[in-house]
């Protein structure tokens, strides 16, 4: 029963891709709140990194809505790393990891930079020229979105 749930929630997101639906966008909404979090920033890196797309894969294995390697889902959420790809478990765990990577830095653009590059490039100095332009376009559509709609 729980996997044909787990399933039928993946399938039933899965045509969300390149745009938000009501509900991946009240989910983003509540769990970016749990982690005091802007709701709008959580959805501006979803979207940023994948679209809203919760089948999505990057090129160097990274996947689900929020893009997770498997060594950082691990840290972050201690779940099994097949959930990465469930909305429900991808929003959570986005927005869990943004609270710890401003914790960790205490500014949001080296956050911004420490999601996308690891914080250990960060706190080294060695943030690639790739990095900096991910956290521009991160806020440039965090400003969107606050400006004006969720997608």
């Amino acid at each position: 029963m729980r996997k044909s749930v787990f399933l039928l929630t993946l399938l039933s997101s899965a045509l969300a891709c390149g745009y938000i639906p009501q509900d991946l966008w009240a989910k983003t909404w509540g769990y970016a709140r749990a982690w005091g979090l802007d709701p709008y920033l959580v959805a501006a890196v979803v979207w940023v990194e994948s679209g809203y797309c919760p089948g999505a894969v990057g090129r160097a294995g990274e996947v689900g809505l929020g893009q997770f390697m498997p060594g950082t889902w691990a840290r972050t959420t201690g779940a099994p790393v097949e959930w990465r790809a469930h909305p429900d478990w991808a929003l959570w765990a986005t927005a869990k990891h943004l609270r710890e990577l401003w914790e960790a830095t205490r500014d949001w653009r080296k956050a911004l930079w420490a999601y996308n590059a690891g914080l250990g490039a960060v706190r080294s100095g060695r943030v690639p020229a790739s990095t900096l332009r991910y956290a521009e376009k991160v806020l440039a559509v965090y400003r969107k979105f606050k400006g004006g709609g969720s997608g």
